[in-house]
C-alpha cells in the first residue's frame, strides 16, 4: 500500500476569521461549491483523503463546537483530535506528538477541497524516512506537504502560527511536479469555493 506507515494530517483549527469577516460562516461547514449542492468544504477534504494514508487524523480547535459536533456524526474513520491550539504550528506539533508514524505525515489543510485524489495518493507514496515532498504545479510551490518521520523533533518544537515552512526552505526538497491547480486553491473567502 503507497500509504502505509504515513499519517493523514488535516489541519482544521484554525478560526477562519477572513472567510467569517466577509459574511461567512465556518468555512469548513460551507458548502465546498458556491452554485450548487455540494458536501462541505471540510467532508470533500476527507472524502478525498479516505484511504490515502494508513491513519487520517483531523486536528480541531477545542472551542468550535459545532465543528467538533459535525466530525462526530459525519467523520466515520478518521481520528479527531481537539486541540486547545496557539496556531497552526503549534496544532501540527501537537498532532505529530498524537500519530508516531513509521515513514512519515501528509500534512493537509482542511480547507483545500479540490486536489485530486490521484495527487494525494502520488504524495503519500513519495514520502520516505528522511525527506520531505511538496507538490508544485505550474512552478509554484502548493499542498498537501510530506514531511518524514526523521523531522519528528523539529516538528514537535513548532508553535504559535508558524508551520513548518522553515522546513521547505532546504535545498533538498522533493518537488513533485503534478497537473492539478488544486494544490494551490485554498478557501479563505466565500468567493475562492469553485463553481459547479
Amino acid at each position: 500500500m503507497p500509504g502505509a506507515g504515513v499519517c493523514a494530517i488535516v489541519l482544521a483549527a484554525g478560526q477562519g476569521s477572513r472567510y467569517r469577516a466577509a459574511g461567512g460562516a465556518d468555512k469548513l461547514l460551507a458548502s465546498s461549491l458556491r452554485d450548487a449542492p455540494a458536501p462541505p468544504v471540510l467532508a470533500a477534504t476527507l472524502a478525498d483523503l479516505r484511504g490515502v494514508a494508513e491513519r487520517l487524523l483531523v486536528v480541531t480547535n477545542a472551542d468550535n463546537c459545532p465543528l467538533r459536533d459535525w466530525l462526530a456524526a459525519h467523520a466515520e474513520g478518521c481520528e479527531v483530535l481537539a486541540v486547545e491550539t496557539r496556531g497552526l504550528g503549534h496544532s501540527l506539533a501537537q498532532a505529530v506528538a498524537q500519530a508516531p508514524v513509521a515513514r512519515g505525515w501528509l500534512v493537509a489543510l482542511g480547507d483545500m477541497p479540490y486536489v485530486q485524489p490521484a495527487t494525494l495518493r502520488a504524495i503519500a507514496a513519495a514520502i520516505e524516512h528522511d525527506n520531505l515532498v511538496v507538490p508544485v504545479h505550474q512552478g509554484r510551490a502548493g499542498h498537501p506537504r510530506g514531511i518524514g518521520s526523521a523531522y519528528r523533533d523539529a516538528l514537535l518544537q513548532l508553535d504559535g502560527d508558524r508551520g513548518a515552512q522553515q522546513l521547505f526552505a532546504q535545498p533538498a526538497v522533493q518537488r513533485l511536479e503534478v497537473d492539478d491547480p488544486g494544490v494551490l486553491l485554498d478557501i479563505d473567502h466565500p468567493d475562492d469555493r469553485r463553481l459547479a
